[in-house]
């Protein structure tokens, strides 16, 4: 299965990514590959791809509401039902949109929008660390490590709790499945061999 340590952990110098692969070490799973990754902007989409359709339905219900409360403060009358359900269906693709944007910038450092054609393949300026972990059961015993997306939620001693502030801003990725595994593996490029470029770059100086 595949993890990404989130660029949070690198915002300032630390041991927090040495920590948190410390956490994961509990499961008794192999690390059979990893990388320093910098995530391009296209990589990012593609890699959340599948989100962005759940992000433009599931934030409808949370974006009427609060539409609903921000409109009845300042009119100063009650909005219906009928219609705060129309904001929802209005205006929750696009907060949907928005979210799936933040996402990319955190990864990415740069948001779709803010880019050229040529600098959506560009590597990004935010780091992680892509691992590979191998053994029985390993997405479930890196996700029972890892817990729940939203921090808030994730119990005492898992790693969101532990360094996790929001729902995106959360330590680590794991793959919830093998087939996603594999295909997040492809888009990372996990298997590149980065330290060729690192070595004649040396030797060119």
């Amino acid at each position: 299965t595949l993890v990404l340590i989130k660029p949070d952990n690198f915002r300032f110098p630390t041991g927090r990514p040495g920590n948190v692969i410390d956490f994961f070490s509990r499961t008794g799973l192999y690390i059979v590959g990893i990388k320093l990754h910098m995530m391009s902007v296209a990589q990012a989409m593609e890699f959340y791809g599948p989100v962005r359709d759940i992000l433009r339905t599931k934030l409808k219900d949370v974006v009427a509401k609060q539409s609903k409360e921000a409109l009845e403060k300042t009119l100063g009358f009650p909005l219906p039902e009928k219609e705060t359900r129309q904001l929802g269906d209005i205006l929750g693709p696009l907060y949907g949109d928005n979210q799936f944007e933040n996402i990319v910038r955190f990864m990415s450092g740069r948001a779709p929008s803010e880019c050229t054609p040529e600098q959506l393949a560009a590597p990004g300026s935010e780091r992680c660390i892509a691992l590979v972990y191998e053994g029985v059961e390993a997405v479930s015993k890196i996700r029972d490590v890892l817990g729940p997306t939203d921090p808030s939620k994730a119990p005492p001693g898992s790693i969101r709790r532990e360094f996790g502030s929001t729902i995106m801003v959360n330590a680590a990725h794991a793959s919830d499945s093998e087939e996603n595994a594999v295909r997040e593996m492809g888009i990372v490029n996990v298997g590149e061999n980065v330290f060729r470029g690192v070595i004649d770059g040396f030797f060119r100086k």
